[in-house]
């Protein structure tokens, strides 16, 4: 059968890694080895003299100079893609920065310090305006236990407190020491200090009488006139209309009222341990006192006053035996101070020292080292004197006083320059600093948490 020869034939195979590369070599390089190997065709260069004569055949071992041509890729200079990271650094900087913007204005106020030596006069409890003054007291008692190593023949009398009450007049009523105090038995108790008992007062549209507490002691020795709560009249009113209306009610039960022999201690012992818890008490309630005192009022240390109980002893009995073999020392002491409201202090201090800028808002900086005295030659008395006359003396720090939170609101936005122009209208101050944050803003947030203004005369 005759072959179909187009048919029968079938074509090669071929991709594109069946096609030898051509290798171009230059005129003064060596053939590698590698295309010697792989028998790759060697296409030499050709000069232009030789342009139009006829194809050469070269060997492959043959020593040509070839060139090949290709296109460079272009490359791009770096310095502009360096500028533009930096430029957005600095851009995403600002930004970042933009949004912890914050301002500290620090204020410096007007400030004069001035010495002062002025009387001056104060009203009790006032509440309106003008100069007054409050009391607070506080007591205490201490005790101490000693051996009993003595024995002597005792006599003592029975002591109490009692309240003494005016319902006579509004008129206060003075009763000297020892004055009589009689129960409904017919026993005298006697007061241990002078005292004046306030008048009626009005309170809540209603009339109350008068009182104050003072303590008596039995007018003899004995266990007779340990008593419990009675009521007492004045002896000394008997027969005039003050017998039934300033009289004295207990205040605690009579006690200590003895005659015999009994265990004691002797009176140097007394005398010492006495003195030393004197001088506990005034220590413990000075430092009691100065913790009540509310932080706007000021309390100056002479103004304070004490006031003791006599020493008391105290048997102690062994249940066992029966006998007393220690005894307990007791004493009791009250401390009394004068306070006063600072800014209503302050104010009549400046309206004597600066006049011409009485009007202006003031604070004393320093009225706790001022040195108070009390100008009468009589002994005040807490409990029942209404008007105080005292002196002031010693330099005083004067220190005007702004509206912090107004002129912050003024601030909030103004540039630098501006807020100062502001704060200069302000006569009470005397100097500001501006610092504003990132370096570069030179304008006060609007938002006023992020601006802290700064009193540096603050305390």
């Amino acid at each position: 059968m005759k072959k179909k020869i187009v048919q029968d034939v079938i074509p090669p195979k071929k991709t594109i890694r069946n096609v030898e590369l051509l290798y171009r070599a230059k005129r003064s390089e060596k053939i590698p080895k590698e295309v010697v190997k792989q028998n790759i065709p060697v296409i030499p260069e050709v000069s232009e003299s030789n342009s139009t004569s006829n194809t050469e055949t070269f060997s492959e071992t043959e020593n040509f100079s070839y060139k090949y041509e290709y296109d460079e890729p272009v490359r791009h200079s770096k310095k502009i893609l360096y500028v533009s990271v930096v430029l957005f650094v600095l851009a995403l900087s600002f930004g970042i920065s933009a949004l912890f913007k914050s301002a500290e204005i620090r204020i410096i106020p007007r400030s004069e310090i001035s010495s002062i030596d002025e009387n001056f006069k104060a009203l009790k409890n006032l509440s309106t305006n003008g100069l007054g003054f409050q009391t607070v007291t506080t007591t205490k008692d201490i005790e101490k236990t000693v051996s009993a190593t003595d024995e002597e023949q005792v006599e003592k009398k029975a002591i109490g407190k009692i309240v003494v009450y005016n319902n006579y007049s509004v008129q206060p009523q003075a009763l000297v020491k020892t004055t009589r105090f009689e129960t409904p038995d017919g026993l005298v108790f006697r007061t241990v200090e002078d005292i004046t008992v306030p008048g009626i007062q009005i309170k809540s549209d209603k009339a109350v009488a008068g009182s104050i507490e003072v303590g008596v002691e039995a007018d003899k020795p004995g266990p007779k006139y340990n008593i419990g709560l009675k009521d007492f009249s004045i002896a000394g009113f008997k027969g005039t209309p003050k017998y039934t209306k300033i009289y004295g009610r207990s205040r605690t039960e009579m006690s200590g009222g003895f005659v015999g022999t009994q265990k004691t201690v002797s009176k140097e012992t007394i005398n010492k341990i006495d003195e030393e818890i004197k001088e506990l008490l005034k220590t413990s309630l000075s430092k009691d006192i100065i913790s009540q005192i509310p932080e706007n009022f000021v309390l100056y240390q002479n103004s304070t006053s004490f006031k003791f109980e006599p020493i008391t002893q105290i048997n102690v009995t062994t249940e066992e035996s029966g006998t007393t073999n220690t005894i307990i020392l007791k004493k009791k002491g009250s401390i009394s101070a004068i306070i006063f409201d600072k800014g209503s202090l302050s104010r009549a201090i400046v309206s004597k020292i600066l006049p011409d800028v009485a009007s202006d808002i003031i604070k004393i900086t320093n009225l706790e080292s001022l040195n108070f005295t009390f100008q009468s030659e009589t002994q005040f008395n807490p409990n029942t004197d209404t008007f105080l006359n005292f002196n002031l003396k010693g330099e005083a720090n004067f220190q005007w006083v702004f509206d912090e939170n107004k002129l912050k609101f003024e601030l909030l936005g103004m540039s630098k320059n501006n807020a100062i122009t502001i704060i200069s209208k302000y006569d009470t101050i005397k100097e500001a600093k501006i610092e504003t944050h990132p370096f570069w803003n030179k304008t006060i947030p609007k938002d006023s948490n992020k601006v802290t203004l700064i009193n540096t005369l603050a305390k």
